[in-house]
């Protein structure tokens, strides 16, 4: 894991998988710590310790996806913020069968990973305060039912999540039913002018064209049109179009 400053109090944490790239964040506040995302595995926090000193830390995961938050045992956390459905993952199960998943696959690699349940949920808003700098978390369900996106308005910088992806987004069973919704809040973000950086989860870091490209991935899927996609993308995001295509299409089909 690297982590580098992109501006003053504001670190990105990247991480290289397998398959694909993973990025957090570390906002720092006059008071306390706010971690976007804790990545894969508590090794991945040891800089982020270091970045955050003596100040409290308050841990957001943007979605209960194994690759955002299973890196939380690695960090002294006095607060998990996550959406109520993040939570709800936690309670069923779903989050340990995945971690079971993967330990199967790749025997001691996972062992120190214990998985960290939310200890503050909300369902629509909700802002904290770090100490001069005010982030505003927003649900915005689409890639899963539980993501968010963060908004630090004074810097103009949106923490897009998995809801924003380069070269495209992810499909799960329920992103079909919650396209529509999906596309119009995004679509809210991508009006706004105050918006001037979006870090996604994953993929290219830009201006709001970038949540455009995400747009219009979305909308040529919803309207039954081939979008415009890279020819040379890996071949994780050539499965994942060819699997996103066979959900909107098992969706349409009489």
């Amino acid at each position: 894991m690297k982590i580098s400053e992109l501006r003053p109090n504001l670190w990105l944490t990247e991480l290289n998988l397998d398959d694909f790239d993973v990025r957090g964040a570390v906002i720092v506040g006059e008071k306390r710590v706010m971690v976007w995302d804790t990545l894969s595995h508590p090794r991945d926090m040891q800089p982020v310790m270091k970045v955050a000193g003596d100040k409290p830390i308050d841990v957001v995961y943007s979605h209960a996806d194994w690759d955002h938050c299973w890196g939380t045992a690695g960090l002294k956390a006095e607060t998990i913020i996550a959406h109520e459905t993040c939570a709800g993952r936690f309670r069923s199960g779903d989050v340990a069968k995945r971690l079971e998943e993967k330990k199967a696959e790749e025997p001691g690699l996972w062992d120190a990973v214990k998985l960290l349940p939310p200890t503050l949920t909300f369902t629509k808003t909700l802002s904290v305060d770090l100490g001069g700098v005010l982030v505003e978390l927003h649900h915005l369900a689409g890639h899963t039912e539980d993501c968010l996106v963060a908004w630090i308005p004074q810097w103009g910088v949106l923490l897009a999540g998995d809801t924003v992806e380069t070269p495209l987004p992810y499909f799960n069973t329920e992103s079909v039913q919650m396209l529509p919704q999906w596309i119009d809040l995004l679509d809210g973000w991508y009006a706004d002018p105050q918006v001037q950086t979006v870090i996604p989860s994953h993929g290219d870091i830009g201006d709001r064209a970038v949540v455009g490209q995400t747009l219009n991935y979305l909308r040529d899927l919803q309207a039954g049109k081939a979008p415009n996609i890279p020819t040379d993308m890996t071949a994780f995001y050539t499965e994942t179009h060819a699997s996103n295509q066979a959900l909107m299409q098992a969706k349409t089909a009489p």
